[in-house]
């Protein structure tokens, strides 16, 4: 055999291996869903400035987005302000302080006066309302991987979900207007070149370790490497000949 008869055998083979290889890839890839809200067992989440262009979702930012989908949940059972409300934060964490951040934010917005309990007196304000809220998890995933060619990432999948427990009710008479633990989760894929910037170390719940990307393309991975080295093995044979 002759070198140039062996190259062009490694060239054929190269070809032929990178488009089974990137079918695979492209199969792969379709069975992870788009951005998407949350499962049929609650409410599709509608995130503001989801639409806005050249903008990067941080982790934070979903996560305060996903709290406050919740405190608007449980809001809509208020009258309509003017009213004074009673925050009271159950909790003990950073997550609930990030929760009543939001449900500041929100109320605030809508007319209502806020309230929160002195630490360092017995005696309160009357209000209208008592918010009460804990926090009873924060979650973040990235269940999936896309690569090429089973090697190279291009986009990570991200999955977060929060979950609290509130409840609102009348003052002084305890009349409960709304009592519900309520998850709201959503789903997206973040491009490799924006990874770095949609974690934040400020909370722990806003990080999380990559994990695989599944058997598929973990033999992607090993079909590409035993590719590579049985091409090489080919090309040294032939040079030798």
């Amino acid at each position: 055999m002759d070198r140039k008869t062996g190259l062009m055998k490694i060239f054929l083979v190269i070809t032929a291996m990178w488009l089974v290889t990137v079918a695979g890839v492209s199969v792969a890839q379709d069975d992870v869903p788009e951005a998407t809200g949350d499962s049929t067992e609650t409410p599709t989440v509608q995130l503001p400035g989801l639409a806005d262009p050249d903008t990067i979702r941080t982790n934070l930012w979903l996560t305060k987005a996903l709290m406050g989908e919740i405190v608007t949940t449980a809001s809509a059972s208020l009258p309509p302000a003017p009213a004074t409300l009673l925050l009271v934060n159950k909790g003990d964490n950073e997550q609930d302080e990030l929760f009543g951040g939001v449900a500041t934010g929100i109320l605030s917005e809508k007319g209502y006066e806020l309230f929160v309990v002195a630490a360092d007196s017995s005696v309160q304000a009357p209000v209208d309302y008592v918010f009460t809220y804990q926090v009873m998890g924060v979650e973040l995933e990235y269940p999936e991987v896309g690569r090429t060619l089973g090697i190279w990432q291009r986009w990570v999948a991200r999955d977060v979900a929060v979950t609290a427990s509130v409840e609102i009710s009348t003052s002084p008479a305890g009349r409960i207007l709304f009592k519900d633990i309520v998850e709201r989760r959503f789903g997206d894929r973040v491009d490799n070149d924006d990874f770095d910037d949609v974690e934040s170390d400020l909370y722990d719940f806003t990080t999380a370790e990559t994990s695989g990307s599944g058997w598929q393309n973990r033999m992607e991975e090993i079909v590409v490497l035993g590719t590579l080295v049985g091409l090489i093995a080919i090309y040294f044979a032939n040079t030798g000949n």
